[in-house]
Parts: C-alpha cells; sequence; structure tokens
C-alpha cells in the first residue's frame, strides 16, 4: 500500500459520493466494482465498505435534501418497512449464496429499467404536470394511496416552478421495495438503484424528489447491512476509512447539484449509469469476476 493506493480510494469515494447522492443511489454501484475490478480486493470487503460509505453518502446527502424540501420523509418511512427487514436479512445469509443468479436476473431488470428512464417522456401538460415522472396511466391516482398524508409539494430551482405531486400504487410499491433491500443486503450497492425507478416509474413520484427520498432512505437500509458486515469482520478500516471520508465530501457537492439539475438531464444520467451497472452484474453472472 502506498500513497497512490489510498489517493485511488480517495477518488473512487469522492465519485462515488457524488454520483450517489445526485441520483440518490448511495454510491455502492460504484465502489464494489472499484474495489474489486481495480483495487483486486476481496468482494466481501467490498462490500463491507460500501455498506458503510452508503450510511455516509445518505447521511451527507438527506440533511442536505431535507432542508431543501425534497425528500418524502412519510413515503420513505413507509417504503423503509420492507426495504430495511430485506436488506438486514439478506445480508445475514450473504456468505452463503450464490451470486451469480441474482446478479444476472438483476442485471437483466436493471437494463430494462435504464431504457424506461432514458425513454420516459413528460406528462401532458407541461411542467406543471409532475415533470421528471413517467406517467403510467392517465387515471386518477387508486383510492388507497388516499389518506396517507404522501402527497407533496416541491421547488424545482432548474426550472423556476413549483410542482405537485401523489404517490400511486403504494402497496405494489412496498413490495418492490423488498428487492431494493434484498440488493442492498447481498451486493452491498445500497438499494437506490432500484429504489429511485420504483418510485419514479411506478409511484409516479418526481425524479428529483424520488432520489432525494431513496437517499433518505439508503441510510436506514445500509446501517443495519453495515453492522452484520462489521460484527462479522467484513469492513477493513484501511478501506473504509478513506472511502468515506471522501464520499462525504463527493456527496455534499452532489446534492448540491442535484436541484439545479435538469429533471431530462438527470434522467439521462440515471440511465445511463445504470447501463453501467447493469453490464458489471451481468459480467459478474457470467463469470468475469467474483465474489
Amino acid at each position: 500500500m502506498d500513497i497512490f493506493y489510498y489517493l485511488g480510494l480517495a477518488a473512487s469515494g469522492f465519485g462515488a459520493g457524488l454520483i450517489g447522492a445526485l441520483l440518490g443511489l448511495g454510491g455502492g454501484v460504484f465502489i464494489v466494482p472499484a474495489l474489486v475490478l481495480i483495487f483486486h480486493l476481496p468482494t466481501i470487503v467490498a462490500v463491507g465498505a460500501s455498506n458503510v460509505a452508503s450510511v455516509a453518502t445518505s447521511t451527507t446527502g438527506a440533511s442536505t435534501y431535507v432542508r431543501q424540501r425534497l425528500s418524502n420523509i412519510r413515503l420513505g418511512l413507509l417504503l423503509l418497512i420492507s426495504t430495511t427487514l430485506a436488506a438486514t436479512a439478506s445480508s445475514l445469509v450473504a456468505k452463503y449464496l450464490p451470486n451469480q443468479l441474482l446478479s444476472g436476473l438483476f442485471g437483466v431488470m436493471l437494463l430494462y429499467t435504464a431504457i424506461t428512464m432514458l425513454r420516459g417522456r413528460r406528462q401532458p401538460g407541461g411542467a406543471k404536470a409532475n415533470e421528471g415522472a413517467v406517467t403510467l396511466t392517465a387515471q386518477p391516482a387508486p383510492e388507497h394511496s388516499n389518506g396517507l398524508g404522501l402527497e407533496g409539494r416541491y421547488h424545482d430551482p432548474s426550472s423556476g416552478e413549483s410542482e405537485d405531486y401523489s404517490p400511486r400504487h403504494v402497496p405494489a410499491g412496498m413490495g418492490v421495495s423488498v428487492l431494493a433491500g434484498v440488493v442492498a443486503g447481498l451486493l452491498g450497492v445500497g438499494g437506490g438503484i432500484v429504489q429511485v425507478p420504483v418510485m419514479n416509474l411506478l409511484m409516479n413520484v418526481p425524479l428529483k424528489v424520488a432520489a432525494a427520498t431513496s437517499s433518505y432512505m439508503i441510510g436506514f437500509t445500509s446501517t443495519g447491512a453495515a453492522f452484520v458486515r462489521y460484527s462479522n469482520g467484513d469492513v477493513d478500516p484501511l478501506v473504509a476509512v478513506p472511502i468515506v471520508l471522501f464520499v462525504i465530501i463527493g456527496a455534499r457537492v452532489g446534492a448540491w447539484l442535484a436541484p439545479r439539475t435538469p429533471n431530462d438531464r438527470l434522467r439521462r444520467i440515471f440511465g445511463w449509469v445504470a447501463i453501467a451497472v447493469s453490464a458489471l452484474m451481468l459480467a459478474q453472472a457470467v463469470g468475469l469476476y467474483k465474489r
């Protein structure tokens, strides 16, 4: 280990924090492949560092998003019921499960999600019709989503307009959130890579609100998994500490940029990032690198 090794860890942490906070991903989608493919660390050690870094990214980014009133805290807490339980349970059995099949299914699903995000269209009616969310139906929100206090309003600095939104398909969103928890626990990639499309595409939540809410949720999801990893001896402080320090800096920059980035550009960034992560997951599935 030398100065260039730690500079590489620092650069990886900064980039992961920046993109992780900007898109609500947690940063683990970059840290795990970087540590395995570039630094040649065991994947279980990479996942442990990723879990700790995801907590740091979430804590830093979420504090900014809450002050900006971008995060929908009620919606996040509701989805956390299924996500956190799944993340903690899956992290307990991560060492004993073959990962190739899960990685392959996740890669295919993520590729479909990325293409959908890249082809996402605006709702009729212009910017005030929930810009940033992909319309699944023109019908009113289902009755079971009413009365939960999940509706919100946020101001978009990039467009200078305020938007009202009401989450739809809440039970389905909670069900799919289990997958985000499983991904977070097994792969150490936070879960935001699943959670953001679920909120945006399925629940009709504006993309910036979805990313901010996901950033808020990841801290809870990854904390349980991080404790499990630490108790199992999978967290190497010499790797995790420099990454976390620069993740915090990158996350602050990402959280500052997110509200100022147009929704369409943010969606394109998310789509291409998802394609890159999908390629890495499929590479792992076919054995190009192993856990």
